[in-house]
This record gives structure tokens, sequence and C-alpha cells, in this order.
């Protein structure tokens, strides 16, 4: 079992480990960046540092849904903000059974509902975040 952040994307429901977490927060204001891939709603400034803000449901294929809030996530020396419709709550979870797909380590059951866990560094590498 290990601490996870529980976050929805309209139905589906995600868990991100906490020791990636460094903080969830309002969306706010997004500046939009000409050109990025379509997954990046823009860039945030948010305690003094410049994030890139990740539309998870378009990066992970999620029906669209209506982010109001971002969890900050940190993976060495590269963040983002990914945006989420809801941050619940923090809960151990039990490790996934099998592998997951591109950017999952697999998905646990937990309360009667299925959570992705998500993959940190492979959604950083996927989003190119420095």
């Amino acid at each position: 079992m290990s601490a996870h952040v529980c976050v929805a994307l309209g139905a589906e429901r995600y868990g991100i480990a906490v020791e990636h977490v460094r903080e969830v927060a309002q969306l706010d204001t997004v500046v939009p960046v000409p050109g990025a891939a379509r997954w990046i709603a823009g860039v945030r400034h948010l305690r003094g540092e410049i994030l890139p803000v990740v539309r998870l449901h378009d990066l992970l294929g999620a029906p669209a849904g209506d982010p109001r809030r971002v969890v900050v996530v940190r993976d060495r020396d590269r963040s983002a903000a990914l945006a989420v419709d809801r941050a619940d709550a923090v809960e151990d979870l039990p490790e996934p059974d099998g592998a997951g797909e591109r950017l999952t380590r697999g998905a646990v059951l937990h309360r009667d509902a299925v959570l992705g866990i998500l993959d940190v560094p492979a959604i950083l590498d996927a989003v190119g975040a420095r």
C-alpha cells in the first residue's frame, strides 16, 4: 500500500503517487502557448515557477470533462500541472496488478471503483516537461 492523490476526469478515476505530488491548486489563469501540442492548455505561473498545464483528458484519451484543479507533479527536475476535474482525497492504495497502458502503471479496485494509477515519469516524458 502507498499513498495516492485520487483525482477524477469525468467518471474516470485515477491515483497519483504522493511522492510525485507537490501540491493541488485551483486551475486559475492559463496562458495559451501557440503551436503547443493539443494536450497542453498553456502555462501557469505558480509560486515563482512557470509550469506547463496538461489537459489530462486529452493526453489519456478520456471523455471531455470540466477541469477546475491542477495537481502539480514532479519527477527529478521536471514538473507540470495536470488539469483534473476533481482532486478527491489522499488514499492508501495497493500496488497495481499487471502492466498498465502507456501512461499508467496499472489499475486497482478501491471502494468499488477502478482507479488507473498514473505513471508520472511517463506522463512528463510524453509532454516533454523540463
